[in-house]
């Protein structure tokens, strides 16, 4: 690693002026030039170099000071930088596994905080198979994740899981990075006895992971007027640069890009299945 010169690395220096300060000019400068050889990568090399008389050739300094210096100090930036690639290729990999252990976490229904500060009990009534939600318009944006549906029923609540895979590897936008997705239940057909409660967004989706966002409503079904509900529904993200997982923190400032907003299948929700 690059060190800047301290107080130690100037210590040669004294020897340096005693060596100049000789009776014999000469040979007080071709001791001063040898300290400067041997001692190279631990003196100050600018400081010595204004050491050393203005009548000096180069050609005197050059092959035993000079030409080594600058050979040295060029193999310390090849160094360089190798270890900060392989510091930044590190760095990524922890990012990486750092947001797929969020992810994770996030995808399971007794671990998510928000959803917990709702008390919503140890268990769902019920909970329905997976399946996929699909773009209601026929001109669906090629940017659309694949979005797959669970619906957990509580006494009081209904917990909407969308479980989002960023399938960008597949696609010509080959490396790219969703942001702030949400799953939004927009409009209500029994508005009155379900109604969004709290979304759970994902904040960052790299390429080819897949994330949970989350949608409660609060639920009466004694004061459903049907026996089912229909639910309007949108998923919200950002499709961010081409493989930046740098800012996968929100905190540290959310990342430019283009927004979307894709109205899905409508929803059934069933009275019975909050008994």
């Amino acid at each position: 690693f690059l060190e800047l010169p301290s107080d130690e690395d100037n210590a040669y220096l004294p020897l340096v002026r005693v060596a100049l300060e000789s009776d014999d000019t000469s040979k007080g400068c071709a001791a001063a030039i040898q300290v400067l050889a041997l001692r190279r990568s631990a003196i100050d090399r600018a400081a010595a170099l204004r050491l050393l008389p203005p009548g000096i050739p180069v050609s005197a300094v050059a092959r035993p000071f000079l030409i080594p210096a600058l050979v040295d100090s060029e193999s310390q930036v090849r160094r360089l930088t190798v270890v900060s690639a392989l510091l930044r290729a590190r760095y990524l990999r922890l990012k990486e596994q750092l947001t797929s252990a969020q992810l994770k976490a996030q995808s399971n229904l007794q671990v998510v905080p928000q959803l917990q500060s709702l008390n919503l009990g140890d268990s769902p009534l019920h909970s329905t198979k997976p399946f996929r939600a699909r773009s209601s318009s026929s001109n669906s944006n090629a940017a659309l994740p694949e979005v797959w549906i669970v619906k957990h029923f509580f006494a009081r609540h209904l917990v909407i899981q969308a479980r989002v895979t960023n399938q960008a590897a597949l696609s010509e936008k080959a490396g790219r990075t969703l942001t702030d997705i949400c799953f939004v239940v927009a409009e209500s057909s029994e508005d009155e006895a379900i109604q969004p409660l709290l979304q759970v967004p994902i904040a960052v989706l790299p390429s080819g992971m897949t994330g949970s966002t989350w949608c409660v409503l609060s639920a009466s079904p004694g004061r459903m007027e049907s026996s089912t509900a229909q639910l309007t529904c949108e998923l919200r993200y950002t499709v961010s640069g081409q493989g930046d997982i740098m800012a996968l923190n929100p905190q540290q400032g959310a990342m430019m890009g283009r927004t979307f907003v894709e109205e899905l299948q409508d929803l059934e929700v069933h009275a019975s299945h909050f008994q």
